[in-house]
């Protein structure tokens, strides 16, 4: 696994990013797939960065499902059996909308630009709005698609707990490519919506080229860490909150009440509780088998992780090498939970030298 490391400096400095192979260093924001880890600061521009690169996002009620998602071949014409209709938030941005139907919701979405598929899916309690400067850079050369999830208008918004397990929503993710024609599709995720794509990548294999993750914590380390790590434990502690709220209360709480991972009081806490199986919980009735249970995500995968994130904690990112073996992974140091917000250019330009180095 590749590492990097970003921090931003005073202005008319340089950010830095250290590691690997000292052949390449000309280039600012490139990656390398060095099997020896070697060491190397590479110097971006402070001014690459945009004008919010000191003040990183941290929003409060913020989970850790977001999904971004990046794929396959598809042309504007591939749409013609999904209804397109101009929506204002969408029109703003030279988007338009749709929608599609998902495992028993109705899923709208809003698209772009012509090419290359580009599937960007959110968090809770976000929409798609969320990337906005996503879907403006790379609407220009491809296809970007970003949905609504289930629980956030003008999706369905069902009130059962049940229709937010994992199941369902891998039933949501296949139902994306039902949009689009294509067969796989390369996946950016953030938190929230990473959650799921960690998932569908272990399980689907052959529908997924290729990974991004944005503060994405994979399940099994989250799990790892709400067991053991006393801060991370307590970074979690709202969404205690959400599993005990009394009816009624927003829909998209059901993600967290239908999620077997449970964030405990405390480490001993966490002793006296049922260690919860995963690929049992996740795979239940899925409708679509899947080809694996292991939770090993083998696809080439770029994880950015802003460090300052206060409740998807830097722990997350140990020996994530276990279950993405092929990851390289940016640390923005002075990012915070939403670096996409945050440091815009810096994560356009990485997600850019990550999609050229999978071409070659």
């Amino acid at each position: 696994m590749l590492v990097a490391k970003l921090h931003t400096e005073p202005p008319g400095h340089f950010c830095t990013q250290t590691t690997w192979n000292k052949e390449e260093a000309a280039s600012p924001m490139r990656l390398y797939d060095a099997k020896e880890q070697a060491e190397l600061t590479l110097y971006i521009p402070v001014s690459l960065l945009g004008t919010r690169c000191m003040r990183p996002v941290l929003r409060p009620f913020v989970d850790r499902r977001h999904l971004l998602t990046l794929g396959a071949k598809l042309s504007i014409a591939t749409f013609a059996s999904v209804a397109i209709w101009p929506h204002s938030g969408a029109s703003q941005s030279g988007l338009g909308e749709g929608y599609a139907e998902g495992d028993g919701v109705r899923l709208c979405f809003v698209q772009g630009g012509e090419g290359q598929l580009m599937l960007f899916l959110h968090g809770v309690p976000d929409s798609w709005t969320l990337y906005t400067s996503q879907l403006a850079e790379f609407s220009r050369d491809h296809m970007v698609v970003a949905p609504n999830l289930r629980g956030f208008s003008p999706s369905d918004q069902p009130k059962a707990v049940d229709a937010y397990a994992m199941p369902r929503l891998l039933g949501d993710v296949h139902a994306c490519f039902g949009i689009s024609a294509v067969s796989s599709a390369s996946w950016w995720a953030m938190t929230g919506g990473g959650y799921i794509a960690w998932v569908f990548a272990s399980a689907y294999p052959g529908r997924v080229e290729r990974l991004v993750f944005l503060n994405a914590p994979h399940p099994a380390i989250l799990l790892r860490e709400i067991r053991n790590s006393a801060a991370q434990i307590q970074a979690s502690q709202y969404e205690r909150d959400y599993n005990s709220a009394i009816a009624p209360y927003p829909s998209w709480y059901n993600y967290y009440r239908a999620d077997p991972i449970k964030v405990p009081s405390s480490v001993s806490d966490a002793a006296h509780t049922e260690m919860p199986d995963l690929a049992a919980r996740f795979f239940a009735d899925v409708a679509e088998p899947p080809a694996t249970t292991s939770l090993r995500v083998d696809v080439p995968t770029l994880v950015l992780w802003g460090m300052q994130d206060p409740v998807c904690l830097p722990g997350q990112l140990d020996n994530l090498h276990d279950y993405a073996p092929n990851a390289i992974v940016v640390r923005i140091h002075d990012g915070g939970h939403y670096p996409m917000q945050s440091h815009p250019i810096l994560v356009n330009r990485a997600i850019r030298d990550f999609l050229r180095r999978a071409n070659r």
